[in-house]
């Protein structure tokens, strides 16, 4: 009976999912008008105009992820991959132009980039038809059970790693629990990033879980610019710098106030700025105008010693700033955002401090806190105190800085294994 209405539910969400094609073509040539999407990204998202690739005699591999973040556990995914077997080309797709570029910056001639089709069954038999990958690996948090279920029949291993499943999310599958009990069951395992999605899926019924840690740890660092980095730190040399990481436009008084009280005790300190979104500049620019900071942004040419708040108003260049940093506070963390990942900053040798607010990386700041990679701090006062211990106590910054640094080797090496152990990778095998 349950396996009745099980595919009853499932009629049901395909008929939808071809009821969406009436919109579905209207709703995405809007999305080109306003550029949010490209001629290409269209069509191969209504399963037309595959990418071309001179290794399609290959065996091939198929990685999707979403996200930035997502985009980069990926990349390192597939890096594990082409090391350990030569005969292996990667097919990677992603649904968004940002982590499209992400691709082309890193591009690799055994890597295919190709924008996921929409998830109508239709679409989704013309992609696997063409590709014919021999594994699957899925990177995002959505859940598209059309690709699964098609991936089931075709005998198509399928492995969700670095799983992440929010409260929304799972609320959302626990009122389909009888969906969830048909869809869920389909990967081979479901890689865990963090406790609780481990736990969430657990609720949901799931035995082929595991958890894992963060293939974060295994990415490649940010990219510095060795020229600016030089010419900062020549400029830079004699201060102590720290850098307000992913700052919100309602944490900026927060960092106003707390650089306004430590350059005050501290005034050999610089603060690199740099917003999540650009338009929280314009905030803090009103504020330091107000008060007579010297301020710049970067990258700039012209930097002088004075300038003591140096503000990034440019994306996908953190890499430079974080290298050249002690510390970085990491923003989202004292408002209810929920946080933002640390590791990029840690990858980079900085001690980081955050707020309360941290439930969408709990257990990486978890893990890092206790070995006091980075620290607690609940308000500007107590992000001035703890800057102020680092300060004074230059032996404890650099053993703080060692302590990471073997932290972040460590970590890198179990993800590898983890990969490796997963997908079955050495000597060339594939699971």
């Amino acid at each position: 009976m349950k396996k009745i209405f099980q595919n009853f539910v499932i009629l049901i969400y395909v008929f939808l999912t071809n009821l969406f094609l009436i919109f579905g073509y209207v709703y995405m040539t809007i999305r080109r008008a306003n550029s949010k999407e490209t001629h290409e990204s269209l069509e191969q998202k209504l399963g037309q105009n595959f990418s071309s690739s001179s290794h399609i005699d290959k065996k091939i591999i198929w990685i999707h992820a979403a996200s930035i973040g997502e985009t980069y556990s990926g990349l390192s995914v597939a890096k594990f991959i082409l090391k350990y077997n030569t005969e292996i080309c990667i097919l990677f797709t992603t649904t968004t132009l940002s982590s499209a570029k992400i691709l082309e910056n890193n591009a690799n001639d055994r890597v295919i980039h190709q924008f996921l089709p929409l998830d109508v069954k239709m679409f989704v038999k013309r992609f696997l038809n063409h590709w014919s990958p021999v594994l699957s690996i899925f990177m995002e948090s959505e859940i598209w059970p059309n690709f699964y279920l098609e991936l089931e029949r075709r005998n198509i291993p399928l492995y969700l790693l670095n799983a992440r499943l929010s409260d929304k999310s799972f609320n959302r599958w626990h009122k389909l629990k009888i969906l969830a009990d048909r869809i869920l069951s389909i990967p081979k395992l479901i890689s865990c990033q963090d406790n609780d999605t481990y736990q969430r899926y657990k609720q949901l019924g799931q035995s082929n879980i595991r958890l894992s840690e963060n293939i974060k740890y295994a990415n490649t660092p940010l990219k510095t610019n060795k020229k600016e980095y030089e010419y900062l730190k020549k400029i830079l040399e004699e201060k102590f710098i720290y850098i307000a990481a992913s700052v919100h436009e309602k944490e900026t008084e927060l960092f106003y106030n707390l650089h306004k009280k430590i350059l005050k005790k501290h005034p050999n300190i610089v603060c690199i700025f740099a917003p999540r979104h650009t338009e929280t500049c314009s905030k803090m620019i009103s504020l330091l105008d107000a008060h007579a900071h010297n301020w710049t942004y970067l990258p700039n040419n012209e930097l002088k010693p004075d300038h003591d708040f140096l503000i990034i108003n440019e994306v996908g260049i953190l890499g430079t700033y974080f290298e050249l940093s002690q510390i970085a506070v990491i923003g989202g963390s004292f408002d209810t955002i929920g946080g933002h990942n640390p590791i990029e900053a840690i990858q980079k040798n900085c001690i980081v401090l955050h707020g309360k607010n941290i439930q969408n990386f709990g257990d990486i700041y978890k893990s890092l806190d206790e070995l006091k990679c980075s620290f607690l701090t609940n308000d500007a006062d107590s992000i001035v105190q703890k800057i102020e211990d680092f300060i004074g106590q230059p032996s404890k910054t650099q053993d703080t800085l060692k302590n990471i640094n073997r932290i972040i080797s460590k970590k890198k090496v179990l993800v590898e294994n983890e990969i490796l152990d997963i997908l079955n990778l050495e000597h060339g095998k594939i699971q």
